[in-house]
């Protein structure tokens, strides 16, 4: 009798062994599986994040005209022009408030010393100390070479209206190796970039078309491709050596090429630049022009 008890209490032990065998791999299995549903929940609240944040075009463009507009500003920039074998120096300085009011004076070579440009808006004036002489640049003026550079006036009149004047869209998203210049040795830079291709719904273009990459991180444009209606290409830009300057980032190296001259680059190296700056008084004006 006594050994039906333990056999009895043995097979009720094995039952319950077994249950809560079963229990406990009935809840790992549910944990594996709730765990699985909460990953896949995460990924799919993660990809909805992610087009949620995704920038259009013109929201880039958005994003590089508020890092690159100031309110007021000052710059000391050198500006080297190699065509073929000869090599050219020029130093000016330059004040500005925003993009659509400057001032620039240069003050080396001899030759140009003294030599002013004032831009308001759309207008440009410049004077000639050698005879002076202010002289309205206008017509087709604007298409010629600025002091020998590979910039013309028109691209020193361009402002931050790209979102009236173009179609923009984001094309591609690509990483682009940009030329820094450090003293006398030319380095490589990577930039992860945003692609924009940009075109004219206007008339009154410089460039019917533009293609433009745009640092991720610090929404600068580090390259830009400018084309005629037709598709030739006239000129590319590049702008890099960038640094911080509070809130914003701004780049110090600059260069210019244009397609249509031969063996011609402009560069331009920023030395020294101040933003939010107290400007000169009646700096934006004529008359300071001949002062």
């Amino acid at each position: 009798m006594k050994s039906n008890n333990q056999d009895t209490r043995y097979n009720n032990q094995i039952i319950i062994n077994n249950q809560k065998s079963i229990t406990k791999h009935y809840f790992i299995g549910d944990w594996i599986l709730r765990f699985g549903i909460y990953l896949y929940l995460v990924s799919c609240l993660l990809l909805l994040s992610t087009n949620a944040v995704a920038l259009t075009g013109a929201q880039i463009i958005d994003k590089v005209d508020a890092n690159m507009t100031y309110g007021t500003g000052r710059f000391e920039t050198t500006m080297i022009i190699h065509v073929r074998k000869q090599v050219r120096t020029k130093k000016l300085v330059s004040w500005a408030q925003g993009r659509d009011r400057s001032f620039a004076e240069f003050t080396y070579p001899a030759r140009d010393k003294g030599v002013k440009y004032l831009k308001i808006d759309d207008n440009m004036w410049m004077y000639l100390p050698s005879v002076e002489k202010i002289i309205k640049i206008s017509g087709h003026m604007l298409r010629q070479s600025m002091m020998g550079s590979d910039f013309s006036y028109e691209d020193a009149l361009e402002s931050n209206k790209l979102r009236e004047k173009y179609s923009i869209k984001l094309v591609d998203q690509e990483t682009i190796p940009v030329k820094v210049r450090k003293g006398k040795k030319i380095t490589t830079v990577n930039y992860p970039c945003y692609v924009l291709d940009l075109t004219a719904k206007v008339k009154d273009v410089t460039y019917y078309r533009r293609k433009i990459w745009v640092n991720k991180k610090t929404f600068v444009p580090v390259k830009e491709e400018l084309f005629a209606k037709s598709g030739k290409k006239l000129k590319v830009t590049t702008l890099s050596d960038i640094k911080r300057f509070g809130k914003r980032y701004y780049p110090l190296y600059v260069t210019m090429k244009n397609m249509l001259r031969k063996d011609s680059l402009t560069e331009m190296f920023v030395t020294k630049a101040q933003f939010d700056v107290r400007l000169p008084a009646g700096i934006f004006t004529q008359r300071n022009l001949k002062k």
